[in-house]
């Protein structure tokens, strides 16, 4: 779930100051509004050329893309408003992909040497882009100068290959892995035939027409899942020897750098046992476990290995309490801790010249910095001002691109040396809203309802703010696992829709709970078997923050949230009735049985082991408890929370008497998109309007 957070941050002022000629409207703050790109701050500013590392302007990609244009023109294929890659700039062949299409343009003869049928989704180029692998309808196709092969045979219904599996849950997000020579690739073999079809129905047929997908449920029947490896040069496959693929999951797969091994951390069903296994990549046979690692709660490795040279790898783990680098020797098993402290590594970039480059947030919980820290555990701080720091390193590792935002600043794009010394920048915008009359924002420090921990919170108050006046609340809530909300960015991780809602007059306000990301395994954990309860018991820490203050209307406190923030939401009204006025739950989990196997095993394990949490937690089973105004909305064809969960929520409010709002949007995945979006936002403003104000 931690991928389906509803609202987008997007670009706008933190204070105000301005002479305001504009205002905040639903179509310029809400994501396919009609007027919201007009704001939205990009921070693409060129590229790198993969051969030579040099940084490309953007202008220079534009040039590209004209030419390409012309070619596909030319073949009488639509033009591309956007290219993703493609060769090095010496080259006369070039892959583009755009409009869902993927093509191999010969710019030198003006033709288009293979043209790849419409794709969506999985899609992968080896180094130097002389090959690349993609998928179509479930097959796995590799297409290169030598021409088009398809890698595997489809076996049956509920068989696909080179996707993301296991419901993208430990940081896997594609299912294509190609070798360092670009020789071989890596892919997953996913096998669902086994797991429940669950019902999903297209009501924009004349007559409804049912398209069951595969969703395996907490305690019920997983997917299996192989590893298999293609040689490009023999055209075979061969599948490592792991152990069985029944409640097993293969994850954070990585190639060695001589292309000799595959490293696979294969994790058990519990989620409680991680086994570093090596394999062979020419025949697939097991060569070893490297070492183990298991938790009382979980293991969830997100960052797969990174080989820094022949034998090392570094690689991610929480065993010290944070998310730390350790430095491994393939050959003798031998580690050593490159990373410490109460802080977390956030992602790695990659290795070169003795060095290794990540992401931390070891300046404070709130801000990221871009590191390095050589093998010997020296560590150093190459970003300077506070705030998030990310990086694009190129291909050698001699440059990068410092992607930067502040409070007061939306984005900043340096090019730098490794070092940390910049060269120049790229980009700087601070203040995409000047013409905008702005809410004040103030960051809020809380401690936990067990007094152990520190809670961060931003609240937003109304342009004009009067402090002898009272403002209604909204409390918008995630709360959920690898999620945070406040940041030391752009807005403090406020999302646009917010300051619109505050310039019509409500004060809004959000905190981040124990059990989100990047405090620690005792902060994370602890939620372990009975999610929601810890977590409202801080989101109460914070409702008693609220009502300390003399321009809240203690009476007037609404709450909302979406998937674990819609879960969020029902349960806080349900446990403490009469405290919230009104709230709007979209996409809500209201029992955990009815979740998917990997996100919901992990953290409240099977409804057998844990029926006493499974039953606490169900919101389903709180509803009769609800005193005020709540909006459930939900998309009718939902394959992350399946419709089932809040479709229950109303069988039980009848049971019990209780009236609920529900509203669903036909057609819709978990999330409401398009300009679709800003007619939810003109639900949820008109529902507050109606019960908060």
């Amino acid at each position: 779930m931690k991928h389906n957070i509803l609202f987008f941050a997007a670009a706008v002022l933190i204070c105000g100051g301005a002479q305001a000629q504009e205002q905040f409207t639903l179509e310029n703050s809400v994501p396919g509004g009609k007027d919201y790109s007009k704001y939205r701050v990009s921070s693409f500013c060129g590229y790198f050329d993969h051969t030579t590392g040099e940084f490309i302007s953007k202008e220079i990609s534009d040039s590209k893309t004209d030419d390409i244009n012309a070619v596909l023109a030319k073949c009488g294929k639509p033009k591309m408003d956007f290219l993703s890659a493609w060769s090095d700039k010496n080259t006369a062949s070039v892959y583009c992909y755009g409009n869902s299409s993927l093509y191999l343009v010969d710019l030198a003869k003006n033709t288009i040497r293979d043209s790849i049928k419409q794709i969506y989704a999985d899609f992968e180029y080896a180094p130097g882009d002389r090959n690349v692998a993609y998928t179509d309808e479930g097959d796995l196709i590799v297409c290169g100068s030598n021409g088009q092969t398809t890698v595997n045979g489809r076996k049956g219904r509920g068989v696909v290959y080179g996707t993301s599996v296991h419901r993208e849950e430990f940081g896997i997000e594609k299912g294509i892995f190609w070798s360092p020579s670009g020789k071989s690739l890596a892919f997953y073999r996913m096998d669902e035939s086994m797991v429940a079809e669950y019902p999903k129905v297209d009501v924009t047929q004349r007559i409804a027409k049912e398209d069951p997908f595969r969703y395996p449920m907490a305690g019920e029947t997983s997917h299996e899942v192989s590893v298999g490896v293609y040689n490009l040069a023999k055209k075979s496959t061969v599948y490592l020897q792991t152990a069985s693929p029944v409640n097993r999951f293969f994850t954070n797969i990585a190639w060695s750098a001589d292309d000799k091994y595959i490293l696979v951390a294969e994790i058990n069903r519990e989620q409680n046992h991680l086994w570093m296994n090596v394999y062979n990549s020419a025949d697939g046979s097991f060569v070893k476990t490297l070492f183990e690692e298991t938790s009382n709660e979980w293991v969830e490795p997100c960052i797969a290995p990174y080989f820094v040279d022949n034998k090392q790898f570094v690689w991610v783990s929480e065993r010290d309490g944070f998310k730390h680098l350790y430095l491994y020797n393939i050959d003798n098993g031998k580690c050593t801790q490159l990373t410490k402290g109460s802080f977390c590594v956030t992602d790695v970039y990659g290795a070169a010249n003795g060095n290794v480059y990540f992401q931390s947030n070891h300046r404070g919980y709130l801000y990221r910095d871009i590191c390095k820290v050589d093998l010997k555990g020296r560590f150093t701080c190459l970003s300077k001002g506070l705030g998030l720091h990310n990086a694009n390193f190129n291909c050698q590792f001699t440059q990068y691109i410092d992607i930067y935002s502040s409070p007061s600043t939306a984005i900043k794009c340096t090019l730098c040396k490794p070092d940390g010394s910049e060269i120049k920048v790229l980009k700087q915008t601070d203040n995409p809203y000047s013409e905008f009359k702005m809410p004040q924002i103030r960051l809020v420090n809380l401690k936990s309802a067990d007094g152990k921990f520190p809670l961060s919170g931003r609240l937003i108050l109304p342009p004009d703010f009067d402090s002898t006046k009272v403002y209604p609340v909204i409390d918008y809530v995630y709360g959920g696992p690898h999620s945070q909300l406040v940041d030391g960015g752009w807005l403090y991780g406020a999302s646009s829709w917010m300051l619109y809602f505050a310039q019509q007059g409500y004060i809004l306000f959000t905190m981040d709970n124990r059990g989100t990301e990047f405090r620690g395994v005792e902060y994370e954990h602890c939620i372990h078997r009975q999610l929601g309860e810890l977590e409202m018991q801080d989101q109460m820490e914070g409702v008693k923050y609220l009502k300390s203050l003399s321009y809240v209307d203690k009476n007037r406190i609404g709450v909302q949230g979406w998937s674990f923030g819609g879960f969020m939401t029902i349960d806080l009204m349900t446990t403490y009735p009469g405290v919230f006025k009104a709230g709007v739950a979209g996409g809500p989990v209201c029992d955990w049985q009815y979740y998917e196997v990997m996100y919901g095993e992990r953290y409240m394990d099977t409804p057998d082991e844990n029926p006493d949490g499974y039953e606490k937690t169900a919101v389903v089973n709180k509803i009769g408890n609800l005193k005020d105004r709540l909006l459930v909305i939900h998309g009718d064809i939902d394959n992350v929370v399946v419709w089932q969960h809040s479709l229950m929520l109303l069988k039980k409010s009848v049971e019990s008497g209780v009236i609920l709002d529900y509203f669903v949007y036909p057609g819709h995945e978990h999330n409401v998109l398009g300009s679709d979006r800003v007619h939810l936002y003109k639900k949820i403003e008109r529902y507050f309007d109606d019960f908060l104000r």
